[in-house]
């Protein structure tokens, strides 16, 4: 009989926070925008002598997200050093939160495709310091250390994941809650958001875990998804080869799509943690916390609540609308100007998020203004324009960025409600169209608004486009019952 695996995995990651300025000093916190190591001091690089001092803002910050992923605050917490020497550590050690950190005993729910609903634990989340950036070139490497002392927190999952699906809707998820709070850009691309994932296996029905393998250098939540699978497989075809596990730390090669052993258990680092003795105890009392609660922005699940109550719209709409801050913020700025939310909430659904998979853009670079997409749909509610010219004119404006009554007036596009021009197209097609009527006037019931259709078809190529649909079907009704 063949042997039955379960996957355990856990995730930790890391997060920059966007509060301006660096953990420990005043540098500005930005490691790309001015030119290599111009945002450096005596501070956050290490020079001897120089003491750090806690960025307020930076617990503010830590606190905001801790309470969006449901963890309990600890009141008292203190920092630690990770001593380990590598070029990217200018003080040869990292500031971190080992022993106590400032949060724990949090949870993250998300729902997967299936509709079943998973929970994850946090176990803590800690506030610590990013290294300094490497740059490797042909023979070559460089250190950007304006990187250095940037404030992270690192939130360490539970083992609770038991696929790669689990581990994407769980990052999906993160990335979503800790964006509504606009503490940190949360971007694998801009390299706020890095992860690193534990990954272990164990026959169906085991209490106990296997050997655990950690697998780093993984640049998206796609490369997240493939590195667990094949981990997985790796394992699995291990032990059923007679082989063993060894607890290492393993690279993800995304060329190659195969993870490689980076570092192995009898080489891995003796960081020998201690108590940092150049910071007090962080404390953070508990009318602090409320205080930060207080000022937390509208969440994820409030505005999902919201749109569906303020807005009325359908579940399925709202959960697509809040799925990114950027895209529900675009969606209301929308209905500031069309005053229709459900007509904003289905061009949005369709015509704004088909172009942005097609051209793999993100809603904060979409030509279309919202301004300009809530005229659009005005001008569809004014039957100045039909829904089929809209999309003309949707169209047109993805490359020109004027008011679209100004686009629709200079094309020709304003929709024909002239009755008499109406007829006389209506009857030309019924004039040129005698089998479909013969068909209409000898169908029941259910079969003639089809044929209907047809008909309004016609006369809408006739008219380009252009002809008051509703208008065409009054017409077209009304000559048909008299024939």
């Amino acid at each position: 009989m063949a042997r039955e695996w379960e996957s355990v995995i856990g995730l930790e990651v890391h997060l920059q926070l966007k509060t301006g300025t660096k953990v420990w000093c005043g540098c500005k916190a930005d490691y790309d925008g001015d030119g290599m190591n111009t945002h450096t001091c005596p501070i956050c690089l290490g020079h001897p002598g120089t003491l750090p001092k806690l960025n307020k803002k930076v617990v503010e910050y830590a606190v905001k997200a801790a309470l969006a992923l449901n963890c309990k605050i600890n009141h008292h917490s203190a920092f630690d050093r990770k001593n380990y020497f590598y070029p990217d550590a200018p003080k040869n050690y990292q500031i971190t939160q080992f022993e106590k950190s400032y949060a724990e005993k949090g949870h993250l729910d998300f729902r997967l495709n299936s509709g079943r609903e998973v929970r994850v634990g946090i176990t803590k989340i800690q506030i610590e310091e990013d290294t300094a950036k490497s740059i490797h070139a042909s023979h070559e490497s460089f250190m950007n250390y304006n990187r250095a002392s940037i404030p992270l927190v690192e939130i360490i999952s539970e083992p609770d994941m038991r696929s790669s699906e689990e581990a994407y809707e769980y990052l999906n998820t993160l990335k979503s809650i800790i964006k509504y709070t606009g503490v940190s850009d949360v971007s694998m691309e801009l390299g706020s958001l890095r992860c690193d994932a534990n990954i272990s296996v164990m026959e169906k029905g085991a209490t106990k875990f296997g050997t655990r393998v950690e697998v780093k250098n993984l640049n998206s939540f796609k490369a997240v998804a493939r590195a667990i699978d094949y981990e997985i497989g790796r394992q699995i075809e291990t032990i059923e080869q007679g082989g063993s596990i060894d607890q290492e730390t393993r690279l993800w090669d995304d060329e190659a799509q195969i993870t490689r052993v980076m570092r192995s258990k009898e080489e891995a680092m003796d960081y020998r943690y201690f108590h940092e003795p150049d910071l007090l105890q962080l404390y953070i009392p508990q009318s602090r916390i409320d205080e930060i609660q207080a000022s937390m922005p509208e969440s994820k699940a409030e505005k999902l609540v919201r749109f569906t109550k303020d807005y009325e719209l359908p579940e399925y709409d709202a959960q697509v609308l809040t799925e990114e801050m950027e895209l529900a913020d675009y969606f209301e700025k929308v209905v500031e100007v069309s005053k229709n939310p459900k007509s904003s909430s289905n061009w949005i659904m369709t015509e704004v998020l088909r172009h942005l998979k097609e051209t793999g853009k993100e809603i904060e670079s979409f030509e279309i203004s919202a301004e300009n997409l809530g005229k659009i749909i005005c001008l569809i509610d004014a039957k100045t324009i039909s829904s089929k010219i809209a999309k003309e004119v949707f169209a047109l404006s993805l490359t020109d960025s004027r008011d679209p009554e100004m686009i629709v007036k200079e094309k020709g596009l304003l929709q024909v409600s002239d009755e008499g021009a109406i007829i006389s197209m209506v009857e030309e097609v019924l004039a040129n169209s005698t089998k479909m009527v013969e068909d209409y006037k000898n169908s029941d019931e259910g079969r003639r608004p089809r044929v209907l259709k047809g008909l309004m078809g016609q006369v809408m190529k006739l008219s380009k486009g252009k002809a008051n649909p509703e208008l065409v079907t009054k017409l077209m009704l009304e000559r048909l019952e008299k024939m």
